[in-house]
């Protein structure tokens, strides 16, 4: 019998793009700033907290590294996606939590407290088949409404560098999927380094969270750091209704 939908919180962290040394190349104080948005996740007493790609810079082994044992004295739940500057490969290599890979990709469903959250692996810049044919399956199976936790937006977004460059490169074909889901209304992303809410389809909100390593300019066509302030989203879902809130550090 399926647990009733409750109350949840959830945080929601991305873009951290760990950088082990110390030198010039983490001019943007990587490490501290993921230190700053960690702790202050953690006065929030969250049912879930995600990370949500962009774990590490090069997605090397010291920064995995680096990762876990940062995060190792969280408390409460928490759960990670592979985005572009990650490899779902190396995180199954090296994550101390055993995870299972399905041809390569990391995807799946967490329930909290009763509410379905779907995650999905567009760490190689697109989103698979295979997956895609998941989650309109999987979420015919749920009744009441489900959520969304991917790396990449699956849609432009009005952001004008990351659009033009780096934006999800079968957004179409994941968009149309999207579309005949009718109980998905709230998708979380991240790889935009900007803080945006973007409507798609006829009932769908695509909330794009701000890293926590800097934030890009939307409004210019070139590579402009607007801020290097970290942020991070929390999320908050209370009789029927989502309300989310972005906390900059």
């Amino acid at each position: 019998m399926a647990l009733e939908a409750q109350n949840f919180r959830i945080g929601q962290i991305t873009d951290i793009h760990l950088i082990v040394t110390n030198d010039e190349e983490d001019s943007l104080q990587s490490v501290n700033s993921f230190k700053k948005t960690l702790e202050d996740a953690k006065k929030f007493n969250l049912d879930l907290l995600v990370f949500s790609g962009d774990l590490t810079e090069h997605s090397y082994k010291e920064e995995y590294e680096l990762f876990f044992e940062m995060v190792k004295d969280y408390d409460h739940p928490c759960c990670f996606i592979a985005g572009n500057h990650d490899s779902s490969l190396d995180l199954e290599k090296y994550s101390p939590i055993p995870i299972v890979l399905k041809s390569g990709d990391y995807y799946y469903k967490k329930i909290v407290n009763g509410n379905p959250i779907f995650f999905l692996d567009s760490s190689s810049g697109s989103v698979s088949k295979q997956q895609l044919e998941w989650i309109e399956s999987e979420a015919k199976k749920e009744k009441g409404e489900i959520f969304l936790f991917v790396h990449h937006p699956p849609c432009h977004c009005g952001h004008l560098f990351m659009d033009s460059r780096y934006a999800l490169k079968n957004w179409k074909e994941v968009g149309e999927t999207l579309d005949r889901i009718p109980n998905l209304h709230s998708i979380f992303v991240g790889h935009y380094h900007s803080a945006m809410e973007v409507k798609r389809g006829k009932n769908q909100t695509v909330y794009l969270t701000p890293a926590t390593q800097m934030q890009l300019d939307p409004d210019s066509v070139d590579f402009h750091i607007l801020s290097k302030v970290p942020g991070w989203r929390y999320i908050e879902y209370s009789g029927g209704k989502l309300s989310t809130l972005i906390r900059y550090l």
